[in-house]
């Protein structure tokens, strides 16, 4: 299974040594015949060096230890150029002992990630999704080591390879519930992956369904624990929807009752300025835009949008004064120089818009609007 974390992996590769076994008859294998140029065999250098430090290395270097390495390397690297001989050695060996390796894989991925050796019960779990990559109990452990690895990351402030690790958690999560709809566990920990990502509606929905299904009493507890603590989020993220789908009324009955307990919560006073400026009352627009910058003088898209409002009453001097305030506190967005230069124009002074439309010009020439303001100016 390819995955984006296999880039963090390709240097376990560097625990194995390889010896070359020329000749059948130095296995005892039946059925096998050795490839022509002889077979590479892999086996994990602390298990050589132990052998040789015990002076036993013929009697160590048996073909478990090597079956073994095969199957981490496979682990490792699904694309290795020897895969394929390795599958066939695997069988010969698991029909000759009676050696169930998809059994053994799991087993060593649980027992490796018990033992703390996190990247390795990665490996081996990879190994056995190699063979069964829909197999949902795989893609759920391959997902838990997957968070665990996160969660190290961000102790180390590595963001961009917890982010990694998260985001292949979250695609195996995904696949498990596509594959078994009602594999409640997988929608337990999904809650967290959408909640992480402010996807709280979804989050919700997601943990509903991991109650719907069946969970351990602890871990329906916890759920119905995070439900309590998103729900005004979850009220907001639909109110937030609604606005913006042209609903701004219905978006309006979801929003204002928040405002009572997040007076100063500048996202929501922002969203419900919008919904009013869509129903044309542009007065209880500029008042929730007056109470953001009472908390956040400087919050640019909030400068805009009262300049926007301001523009549209016809109060140019007063589009301009706010504009640019957020031209000083933004000066490479191409847009807010824009409208500045566009109301300049509509105020008739020509020489201050050509002066922010040509700057704004200069940093994004491709800027469709920037264009547009150019051809009108």
């Amino acid at each position: 299974m390819k995955t984006r974390i296999d880039k963090y992996i390709l240097e376990k590769s560097e625990e194995l040594v390889f010896i070359t076994i020329d000749e059948t008859n130095e296995l005892s294998l039946e059925g096998y015949e050795v490839p022509e140029g002889g077979l590479k065999v892999p086996l994990k250098s602390d298990v050589l060096v132990k052998s040789i430090k015990d002076n036993k290395a013929q009697e160590e270097l048996n073909m478990m230890s090597m079956v073994d390495a095969m199957l981490f390397i496979q682990g490792v690297d699904e694309d290795f150029m020897y895969n394929c001989e390795y599958d066939k050695f695997i069988e010969f060996f698991s029909k000759k002992v009676n050696f169930d390796y998809m059994q053994y894989l799991g087993f060593m991925s649980n027992k490796s990630y018990t033992e703390g050796e996190i990247t390795d019960a990665l490996v081996y779990i990879k190994s056995f999704l190699r063979r069964e990559p829909e197999n949902v109990d795989a893609l759920y452990q391959f997902s838990i080591i997957c968070q665990e690895l996160a969660i190290r990351y961000q102790k180390d402030e590595e963001l961009e390879s917890m982010n990694d690790f998260l985001m292949a958690a979250l695609y195996s999560l995904e696949k498990i519930v596509d594959l078994d709809d009602k594999f409640s566990l997988a929608y337990y920990q999904l809650g967290f992956h959408y909640s992480n990502q402010k996807q709280f509606v979804k989050s919700k929905l997601i943990w509903e369904k991991a109650l719907d299904y069946g969970i351990d009493e602890d871990l329906a507890g916890e759920i119905q624990d995070n439900l309590e603590k998103i729900d005004f989020k979850v009220r907001y993220e639909e109110g937030y929807n609604l606005v913006f789908q042209g609903r701004a009324e219905e978006g309006l009955q979801k929003l204002l009752p928040l405002e009572q307990d997040n007076p100063d919560w500048w996202n929501l006073l922002f969203i419900i300025s919008v919904a009013y400026k869509s129903l044309g009352d542009l007065g209880e627009a500029k008042k929730y835009l007056e109470k953001i910058l009472i908390i956040r003088p400087t919050q640019v898209d909030t400068l805009v949008e009262m300049a926007l409002c301001l523009a549209e009453e016809g109060n140019l001097e007063g589009a301009i004064e706010f504009l640019t305030k957020a031209s000083k506190l933004r000066k490479d967005n191409p847009e807010i120089l824009c409208n500045l230069g566009m109301a300049y124009l509509h105020n008739g002074n020509y020489d201050e818009a050509k002066y922010y439309i040509e700057m704004a010009y200069e940093i994004d020439p491709t800027d469709e609007v920037t264009v547009a303001c150019m051809r009108q100016l």
